[in-house]
């Protein structure tokens, strides 16, 4: 696996919300929309659930792309579909230190084995005294050997909400090139993510003259309901974002239902847009054509 094919992997899953498989929950949960002579009930012939919930897996088509592994309200795994490759996944590991989440670690398999020179992503996060993540390394291996690092530094506002993420990229002890993630946030969504990228100095000092590529995320609409990755970690989200921008929606409060990608010109903008049905509870079970639908577990 490549790194391009890993990233561009990483957005068309989220261009479908496509997540991929345990069978303790069948779908969809309280679906009053699609099922409005009987309300709470599933299509599926799964039990209803009032109280909370955790997100398990999307299936589109009745295909499962993409599962969440989880023990109560614990995320031990995610699984993840790769685009056009049937027995090929990619596999996002999840390690905890007193309750948080420090470490998560990318890694492709196909048929059940990862494959020879494949990349591999390892985060590991350290917080604040509030909590709140305040610096991140990447270890990215090609196989066995090293190929890059990356440190990641975070800026919240007053209230909390994360507004920048700085990451200087190096080769060895010598830096080479930095990424700045530029937050934009409305209310508890976030709206855009502007990415910069550009040159360091070998010390890590960034080099605005030297900003080669500048690509816009912009999240234009939300719902109002609930966001059904936020009944996961979401420091888990922060790092598969820092994989793929477009992910960083995941980490709104509400479904975000359209969005456009500005890629620096000549290359084109990609629109894109989303629709829900949604059960009694105010979460997501489908989009309107019933193809793509989010399954629940009880906690």
């Amino acid at each position: 696996m490549t790194k391009n094919k890993f990233i561009t992997t990483a957005a068309a899953l989220l261009l479908g919300f496509l997540f991929s498989c345990d069978n303790t929950t069948a779908d969809p949960i309280n679906n009053s929309l699609n099922n409005p002579n009987n309300p709470g009930g599933s299509s599926g012939g799964g039990a209803t659930i009032l109280g909370p919930r955790i997100l398990h897996k999307v299936t589109v088509n009745n295909v499962t792309n993409q599962e969440f592994f989880t023990t109560g309200n614990t995320l031990d795994k995610a699984v993840f579909l790769e685009s056009g490759a049937p027995n090929s996944f990619v596999i996002g590991r999840v390690t905890y230190t007193s309750g948080k989440v420090t470490k998560v670690k990318y890694e492709q398999e196909v048929n059940g084995s990862v494959p020879a020179n494949s990349l591999s992503y390892e985060y590991n996060l350290t917080y604040d005294a509030n909590g709140k993540i305040n610096y991140t390394t990447c270890t990215t291996m090609a196989g066995t050997m090293p190929s890059f690092n990356s440190e990641y530094t975070y800026t919240y506002d007053g209230s909390g909400k994360m507004t920048k993420i700085v990451e200087k990229k190096k080769s060895g002890t010598t830096y080479t090139h930095f990424s700045n993630y530029t937050i934009t946030n409305a209310g508890d969504n976030i709206s855009k993510v502007a990415v910069e990228t550009g040159m360091t100095s070998a010390t890590g000092v960034p080099d605005m003259s030297t900003v080669v590529a500048s690509t816009s995320y912009n999240f234009d609409g939300y719902d109002t309901k609930i966001n059904p990755y936020t009944t996961l970690p979401k420091a888990f989200f922060v790092t598969w974002s820092l994989l793929h921008p477009l992910n960083f929606s995941s980490l709104s409060a509400n479904n975000v239902m359209s969005f456009t990608v500005v890629n620096p010109s000549p290359m084109p903008s990609i629109p894109g847009a989303y629709t829900y049905l949604y059960d009694s509870q105010n979460y997501p079970v489908s989009d309107q054509s019933q193809m793509q639908k989010y399954i629940y577990k009880a906690l």
